[in-house]
Formats: structure tokens, sequence, C-alpha cells
């Protein structure tokens, strides 16, 4: 493997007296890709927010090309991109509104979101969509919008929840086709699936968790060869199918406060609406989240949308929507 860009030591991750990680280590190489594979309530989706700096470790540390992510989260935080599950655009901006939002979010410099944007647009094959509401786009196509947004300030590491979730086998080719043209150009993805196939096809690492730990980190085949198991498929029945096996879920009575860029979830409290969402028992980063963590300013979407596009692209103002 290559150089460790992210490390992940001794972490351990609880919710009041529920345990996710009990001391875990990760490396994850840059320039590749790593698949994190486990059962429902493994913690894959909470591994996912800690690397993006949403959630603190209980102890131990997080750190990228050896700086503590959480002592340096207003640097190191613009370095990632995250499509979160169920789609972090918004259905009532077109496709390229919506990029258009993202960057000023993430502070692109007027001369270059615009040209920025085009790029992106021709790069996941929505430029032909541009001027369409997002509500309006099939599903393969907001996947793709998704993962615009999240690359629109060029970001190092691309982080990508469950990315081909929901998405009949063609449209399942489409995103992994895409993932394999980012990572080409250098970026650095983590992402989870349960469609282990794909792991398999494009993964250089996978990663898996198990009872609050990190069993194996290493390539496919050495794993397949290690359960003598023809595919990950086989390697995950023999694993988890064991009897034992431990879940956790996060605890819907929570408060969510944001210090310095960071969610701090404190237990037995009211949540605070709009950080994250419950959804099968399970809570998940919601839109407001990503954009309390990223946004320095507390404006409201369309406020914002509207000012930006006023001050920095007159040119814009008298656009329409198609409908």
């Amino acid at each position: 493997m290559d150089e460790k860009l992210i490390q992940l030591q001794g972490v351990t991750k609880r919710f009041g007296k529920n345990t996710v990680f009990d001391s875990i280590d990760l490396d994850i190489p840059e320039g590749k890709i790593t698949g994190i594979i486990g059962a429902s309530g493994e913690g894959k989706s909470t591994m996912l927010k800690m690397i993006a700096s949403f959630y603190k470790p209980t102890s131990g540390k997080i750190l990228y090309s050896n700086k503590d992510i959480f002592k340096e989260i207003k640097n190191i935080k613009r370095l990632f991109g995250f499509a979160i599950e169920d789609g972090s655009f918004y259905e009532d901006l077109t496709v390229k509104e919506n990029l258009l939002y993202f960057g000023r979010l993430y502070h692109v410099k007027k001369s270059m979101l615009l040209p920025r944007i085009e790029g992106l647009m021709h790069f996941v094959s929505l430029i032909n969509a541009k001027d369409v509401l997002a509500k309006n786009l099939s599903l393969g196509m907001k996947k793709r919008l998704d993962i615009a947004c999240s690359l629109v300030h060029k970001p190092s590491v691309l982080i990508l929840d469950e990315p081909t979730a929901d998405l009949d086998p063609l449209l399942r080719f489409q995103i992994i086709k895409l993932i394999k043209k980012i990572n080409s150009h250098g970026t650095t993805i983590v992402f989870t699936t349960q469609i282990l196939n794909e792991a398999d096809e494009i993964c250089d690492k996978i990663v898996i968790l198990y009872n609050e730990k990190i069993i194996d980190q290493t390539s496919s085949s050495k794993i397949k060869t290690k359960y003598n198991s023809s595919d990950l498929d086989e390697v995950f029945r023999k694993i988890f199918s064991k009897k034992g096996r431990k879940t956790y879920q996060e605890s819907v009575k929570k408060k969510t406060i944001l210090k310095d860029g960071i969610l701090e979830v404190e237990n037995n409290l009211p949540l605070k609406k709009g950080f994250l969402e419950e959804q099968d028992g399970e809570l998940k980063i919601a839109k407001k989240g990503i954009e309390e963590v990223f946004l320095s300013n507390k404006i409201k979407k369309f406020e914002f949308l509207k000012k930006i596009k006023n001050k920095f692209f007159p040119e814009m103002k008298n656009s329409k929507k198609k409908k």
C-alpha cells in the first residue's frame, strides 16, 4: 500500500453506553480506493462521519498527513468532499444552481467557480441537464449530481456513503465507472457499500468491521485467500453468520451541538432539529448538518443563493429554470 494519508490510532467511539469502535487502528492509503464493509449496525456510516470530522472519537486520534484532524479542523475539513446516501443537493435548484451554491459554500473563488462548474457538468455527464431542476432528474443523474456537488471544491479525499444504494445494475455500473474515473485523477476515495462485488472490483483496500473492531484491512485477494473463499460475499457469510455478533444503535435522544465546526453529541437530550435525521433506526447526516459544518455564515439557503448570484454572477440574475 502507498503512503498513509489518513490514520486512525487507537480510536474508540461510544454513544452513551453503546460502544461502536473499541481502540481501532486504520490506515487509508493516498490516491487509492478504500472500501468499508460490514453488516448493518457495525458502524460503517459512523466511521465515515469521524473521518469527515462530523464526530470526534471518544478517545484516540485521527490524522491527515500526520496532522490531528480535530486540531487543524479549519484547514483540513476543506480537503474532504462528502456525499451522503440520500443526497445533499436541493430538489428545487437546477443542476447548475446546485453546483454554484455548493461552490460558494466551500468558498471557491468567483474566477474559478464557473469554469469548474462547466467542467464538472461535462465530467459527470450532466451538461445537457444543467438547467433542469434536480427533482426532475433520474435517480442515476441525481447520484451523479450529488457526487459533483462534493467535488466542486476539488477535495483531496472523497467520502461516499452507499453511493450505489437503490440503483439498478446498469446505473450501479455507471456510478462505479465514475468513481474509478475520479480516482484516476488522484483523488483518494473512501466509501461504504453492501454490494460486495463492487468493492471486490474497484477497491485497493478492504476494511472489515466486526464486533467493535477492524478484523481485516488489506487487499481483496488477500482477504479471500485468508478465508478460503472465491468472493467477498462468501467471506461476508463466513464472518457475519457467527453467533454472538454485537450491533449498536445510535440513540435518537441526543442533543447535537456545533463547536468549531465539529458536531458534538450529548446523550439523553432532545435532538437539535436538522443536524441529523433518523432513518431506519439510525442517525444519518442531514443536509443542514453539512451546511453547518462547512458554512461559516448562517444564511438561509435561498437567501444565500440569491445573494451570491446577484453579487458574483449578475448575468445569471434573470435565468429561468426549466419545469
